[in-house]
Formats: C-alpha cells, structure tokens, sequence
C-alpha cells in the first residue's frame, strides 16, 4: 500500500513538481539558435514574394467579387461610386441570360467530346510505347511537341488549314471533288474547333498516361498472366483499374483548362458563326471588354469559378482519399 504524502512534504513544490526542478528553461544550444535564424532568413525571403502574390492575386479576386455585387460599368463613373445591388447580377445570369446558360452547356459538350478523344487516343499511344520498337524515341519527341506550341499558334495554323482556298480544302477537291466551307456551318465550325484542341492536347494525355502505366506494380499482372488471363482481360481487368486514379487526375486537369479555353476559338470562330461556337470563357470577354459591362462579367466569371470547384471536387471524390493517403 502506498505511503501517505504529508503535507510537508510538498512545500517548495507547485503541482508536484519539485522546487529544484522549477526552474529557467534552458538556453538554446548553438544549433538551435543557428535554425532559428534560418528560420528567420527563409521567412524573410518568402515574405516579399507573399507581398506580391496578395496584391497580384488576393486583392483582384476581392475587388471583382465586390464589383459582381454591382452594376458598374467603365461608362458608369467610379467604381467606388457604384451602388450595391445585392445577387442581381447572379440572378440576372442564372435566369433571363439564355446565352450564359447555352455557352456554359457549350463548354461541357466540348470538354466531354475532347476529354474522350484525347484519353482514347493518349491512352492508346501509351499502351503502344509500352513496347520498344525503331525510332521510339524520335517518335516520342515529336508526339509531345504538339502541346509546346501557345495557343495562339495553334489557333491561326489551323484557321490558316481549314480557310476556303487552304491545304485541307485542296485535298478534299483532289479526292472528292468538294470541300465543305468550315467556318460557315455551326456542324463543321464545331469540328475545325475538336480537331484542334485534340490535336493540341492528346499528348498531355499520352505523356500521363504512359507514365502512369510504367508506375503501376507487375505483380498483379503477373498473377493474372500466370492464371491464365488474356491480354484484353488482363487490360480491362487489372490494368485499367489500377490506373483509375491517373485516368481522374489527368480528366481533371484537361477539364479545368477547357473551362479556360480562349485563345484557339477567338482565332478560329469568334464564337460564330452567330454563337454557335462560343465557350463561356469567350462569352465573358465579350461582356467585360467589348459590351463594358465588367460587373455583369465579374458575376459570370465568379459563377463559372464555383462551377469548377464543385466539378473538381466531384471528379476527385472517388479516388480522394488513394491520392491523399487517407484510410476508408
């Protein structure tokens, strides 16, 4: 049984704590002092970059987003002057704006057609390069040289293939006898504006998707070779599966640049013929740099951002938690 602790016997102590132990902390070591100021240098290395980054990025998202309050125009006095107007804008958009909602349902048509061709194409690229063969590597390099080149570029090589008199155009009149006028048909406008992103983007895909096929473990395909699996059932089986996640992360980011996409269908279409081309990103400039109604557009670019997010967090939902290294 234990001893009885006498009062006495805690005087000079607090909380049971001897009074010889209370006491200064100790002083840091050399070492401690020297991290310390390392410390101190890195944060003040990273504080003008962060300084920066607040003004380029923090302090224009804030002004636009109290600007998509109002109705505040260029042509409209200040913009401190602006009166607020509460969810208008956002309402306005949602409801009566019929060219917002079809550009928004324009922009997820194309990504759905370009994302399942340029996976298709890239997944399949990938598989091929799995094998060596004479001039891989020559082949490799040029297969990737397509998404080196700036949009822009892009934009007006192929609006300069696909003009009236152009190299396409000549081909088609040698082998059929007719050519199609591209930019004058909503249909062959669509297809001019597929070609072009596919051909631009399809070896991003095909670089993750290689890449991701020589990361995944052979154990398991080893096993399902040795119980008798064929080729297609060890692909569609084994393989594919465990390639889910790069498949998602590789959609996501393909999914979140064609949200942007800009450049390439203001050089090939101007959203036309009448708008039957028109992406919301284009839509948005038109309102904010041609119409001058930068509210109305801050409001849509906010809507169009939320957008993202949510589509980016249902995207990542099946395989969040394998990419975060989180248990189920």
């Amino acid at each position: 049984m234990p001893q009885e602790i006498a009062i006495s016997d805690l005087k000079g102590t607090r909380l049971g704590v001897p009074a010889a132990d209370r006491t200064s902390a100790p002083s840091p070591t050399g070492a401690q002092r020297a991290a310390r100021k390392r410390a101190r240098f890195a944060r003040g290395l990273a504080a003008p970059g962060m300084v920066i980054s607040v003004f380029v990025l923090v302090v224009p998202l804030l002004v636009a987003l109290a600007m998509s309050f109002t109705t505040w125009s260029p042509t409209r006095g200040s913009l401190l002057d602006a009166g607020f107007e509460g969810l208008f804008n956002y309402e306005e958009l949602l409801v009566y704006d019929t060219r917002f909602v079809e550009a928004v349902a324009r922009t997820l048509t194309l990504s759905v057609i370009c994302l399942s061709l340029e996976l298709a194409i890239g997944l399949g690229l990938a598989v091929i390069f799995l094998r060596e063969f004479k001039g891989k590597s020559v082949l490799f390099s040029t297969l990737l040289t397509p998404m080196m080149v700036m949009p822009v570029v892009v934009g007006y090589t192929f609006w300069m293939l696909f003009q009236s008199n152009g190299p396409i155009n000549q081909i088609s009149m040698i082998l059929f006898g007719t050519a199609p006028e591209w930019f004058r048909s909503a249909f062959f406008a669509w297809i001019v504006v597929i070609v072009t992103e596919v051909w631009h983007w399809t070896p991003l895909f095909f670089l993750i998707m290689l890449s991701g096929l020589n990361s995944l473990p052979e154990n398991p395909i080893r096993a399902a070779v040795i119980l008798g699996a064929s080729p297609r059932q060890v692909f569609w089986r084994v393989v594919l599966p465990m390639l889910k996640p790069v498949i998602i992360v590789a959609l996501v980011i393909r999914a979140m640049e064609i949200v942007k996409l800009f450049d390439e269908v203001f050089i090939l279409t101007r959203g036309g013929p009448s708008t039957s081309t028109e992406t919301i990103s284009l839509y948005i400039y038109k309102l904010a740099f041609q119409d001058f109604q930068l509210a109305y557009g801050a409001a849509a670019a906010f809507l169009v951002l939320i957008g993202t997010l949510l589509m980016v967090h249902f995207l990542l939902a099946p395989v969040r938690d394998q990419l975060l290294g989180e248990p189920r």
